[in-house]
C-alpha cells in the first residue's frame, strides 16, 4: 500500500471505533469466564481523575463540557452521541481504557453485536499499550472479557468474537488458568476447522514464541483455505526467510508484493473514481 492509503486506514480504523460506540446475556458455555468477576482495585473514576493531568487543555475543555451534557441527558440517543463524542475524545488522547468504558455505556443502551464488539475491541487495545500498568491492564482485560462474551452471547456461531477472546486470555493469561488461551484456541481449530483466521491467530502466537515450523504449518494451512489473503501470503515469506529457505521466501515474498500492489491499485482506483 501506498503511504497515504495506510493513513486511510488507519484514519478509517479510528471512525469505526469513534462512529459505532445492551446488557450481556451470558452463554453456559462461557459462563466459567465471568467467575474472576469485574476487577474492583480499579474504577473507571479513578483512570478518569489520573487521566485529566495529562490532558491538553483544549482535550479537557471539551470532555468536561461533553461530561457535563451527559450528566443532564436523559433521551437515549442522544445519549449515545455524547457517550460516542466521549468515546472518540479519549481515544485520540491515547486512553483506550476510558473510551473502552464509554463504548460500554454505549453498548449497554444498544445491545447489539457490533456495539459489544467495538467495546471488546477498544478494551483489547488498551492492552496492547505500552507501559501500561498493573490496574490499567487488569480493568481492560476483565472489561474486554466481558464484551467479548456479550457479544458471544448475541451471535454464538460468529467465530470471530470467539477468537478475539482466545487472544485476550494468551495477552493477558489468567493467573488461575495461563493456558487458557492456547487450549481455547485448539478447541477453535477442531470446531471451526475450515476458518483460516484460526490458523492465522495460531500461527501469530507460533511466532512469538519462536516455533517457526508451526507457525509455517498453519500458515500454509490459512492459504489453502483462503488464497491471496497478504495476511497469510506476507508472514509465510518472512518465516520462510527466518528459516533459511531462500527460495520458499522469494516465491511468497514475490506473491506478497503483488497483492499488496493490487490492494493498493484497487485502492487508488476507488478514490479516483
Amino acid at each position: 500500500m501506498r503511504k497515504t492509503q495506510w493513513i486511510a486506514a488507519g484514519i478509517a480504523f479510528v471512525l469505526l471505533l469513534v462512529t459505532y460506540w445492551g446488557c450481556p446475556v451470558r452463554p453456559p458455555e462461557m459462563e466459567d469466564g465471568f467467575q474472576r468477576g469485574p476487577v474492583q482495585a480499579t474504577g473507571i473514576e479513578s483512570l478518569i481523575r489520573e487521566a485529566h493531568a495529562d490532558l491538553s487543555p483544549a482535550a479537557a475543555a471539551t470532555i468536561s463540557t461533553l461530561e457535563s451534557r451527559l450528566e443532564g441527558q436523559d433521551d437515549d440517543s442522544l445519549r449515545v452521541d455524547l457517550l460516542q463524542q466521549l468515546a472518540g475524545e479519549w481515544y485520540r488522547a491515547g486512553q483506550p481504557a476510558i473510551s473502552g468504558a464509554y463504548a460500554a455505556r454505549i453498548a449497554e443502551i444498544k445491545n447489539t453485536e457490533d456495539a459489544w464488539a467495538i467495546t471488546a475491541t477498544t478494551f483489547s487495545l488498551c492492552l496492547k499499550q505500552e507501559g501500561i500498568d498493573d490496574k490499567a491492564r487488569q480493568f481492560c482485560s476483565a472489561e474486554a472479557e466481558a464484551a467479548y462474551q456479550a457479544a458471544i452471547s448475541l451471535n454464538p456461531d460468529n467465530p470471530e468474537h470467539r477468537i478475539n477472546l482466545a487472544v485476550t486470555y494468551t495477552d493477558n493469561p489468567p493467573q488461575d488458568n495461563p493456558m487458557k488461551g492456547i487450549l481455547m484456541l485448539r478447541e477453535l481449530e477442531e470446531r471451526y476447522p475450515d476458518n483460516p483466521q484460526v490458523y492465522i491467530t495460531l500461527a501469530q502466537l507460533a511466532i512469538r514464541t519462536n516455533q517457526l515450523d508451526r507457525a509455517a504449518e498453519r500458515l500454509r494451512k490459512a492459504d489453502e483455505l483462503q488464497p491471496g489473503n497478504p495476511d497469510v501470503v506476507c508472514p509465510l515469506a518472512k518465516v520462510y526467510e527466518n528459516l533459511g529457505q531462500a527460495e520458499a521466501s522469494a516465491i511468497y515474498a514475490r506473491k506478497c508484493g503483488e497483492l499488496l500492489e493490487r490492494a493498493s491499485d484497487a485502492g487508488t482506483g476507488s478514490v479516483s473514481g
